[in-house]
């Protein structure tokens, strides 16, 4: 009984087997659509539209082609093949087009730059020009280095830019003097009496040039446009001594005054900025002699007076005006 089931099986296995080859190499050789071709005799061949490639032992000659005006038609499962002569050529531009992607247009590829433009941020050019304008540039300061003797100063500079960078200008200044607290401990302490001279006034011939110009970025929502500037000229200086005796008569002395800066400018509008600097009065001064007995005149004191060379280095803070108040980028041609 086990043998005629087992037999049983084999055989439905194997018919099973069979037909589904069978099935598979007729559907392997089912016929291709064909293809209708009317030719210029007015007879109409049929061939496949989708042949097997044919081997070199095949003879097989090429249909010619229709050079006259032909067309293909089909029927019932067949394929009709027509030139598409209307549709205009398209042609892909390199710099529109992505690696594998699909051909891009005129109006993607502005965009896409426009897009792209956002994310670039262009400085703008220098926006003060100061070539061929007066600076009226009124400061105030303070003096630095000196422990004893303070001034204060109030002052005015009329520079003229020959270029945007070179100027000449006049600075006139009042100066007011300001005993520290040091100068009188050093008499209780040392039981002496320092020898000082007053600032009164000076002026002087300065001539500038800018060497460094910058820009800066406000809390990263305006830019801020800065310079820095050195200066150096000569002038007068009007110097009067302090008496170590009250009673003593006083003398003042034109002191030649070299002079050099440090400092710079923050452009705040086309016409105004604001200025620092430090500046150094190198003065050549006449000081009270040591040895003054009390009863000499001021003119014989000044005569006997201690010749040295003073530094009254000041720290200034102003603005500038600019006359005229606007200016012109003149481009080159």
């Amino acid at each position: 009984m086990k043998r005629t089931a087992i037999s049983l099986f084999v055989c439905v296995a194997i018919g099973g087997w069979a037909s589904t080859v069978s099935a598979a190499g007729k559907k392997k050789k089912a016929p291709a659509a064909a293809v209708t071709t009317k030719t210029d005799s007015g007879q109409t061949d049929v061939a496949p539209a989708s042949a097997p490639a044919s081997s070199p032992s095949d003879n097989a000659t090429p249909a010619p082609a229709d050079s006259g005006d032909s067309g293909s038609s089909s029927g019932a499962g067949s394929e009709s093949v027509e030139a598409d002569s209307d549709k205009p050529e398209r042609v892909d531009d390199a710099a529109a087009t992505t690696s594998g992607g699909p051909p891009k247009t005129a109006a993607t590829v502005a965009a896409d730059a426009s897009a792209a433009w956002k994310d670039i941020l262009v400085v703008p050019r220098k926006p003060f020009l100061k070539d061929k304008r007066f600076e009226f540039a009124p400061f105030t300061g303070i003096s630095v280095n000196n422990i004893l003797i303070q001034h204060y100063t109030f002052g005015v500079d009329l520079n003229f830019f020959l270029t945007d960078v070179f100027s000449v200008g006049l600075q006139g200044e009042y100066f007011i003097k300001s005993l520290t607290e040091r100068e009188q401990l050093v008499g209780l302490q040392y039981n002496r009496i320092p020898t000082l001279n007053r600032y009164i006034y000076g002026g002087a011939l300065n001539f500038g040039y800018v060497p460094v110009y910058g820009k800066f970025a406000l809390f990263n929502s305006k830019i801020i446009s800065w310079e820095i500037f050195a200066s150096a000229g000569f002038g007068i200086t009007r110097t009067e001594i302090i008496a170590r005796n009250p009673a003593s008569a006083t003398f003042g002395t034109n002191a030649l005054t070299p002079n050099v800066a440090l400092g710079g400018r923050i452009f705040l509008r086309d016409w105004i900025t604001f200025n620092w600097s430090f500046r150094d009065y190198i003065i050549v001064d006449k000081f009270e002699n040591a040895n003054r007995p009390a009863d000499q005149t001021a003119a014989q004191a000044k005569a006997n007076a201690t010749s040295a060379l003073a530094h009254n280095v000041m720290f200034m803070v102003g603005v500038g005006l600019y006359l005229p108040t606007s200016f012109q980028y003149k481009q080159p041609r």
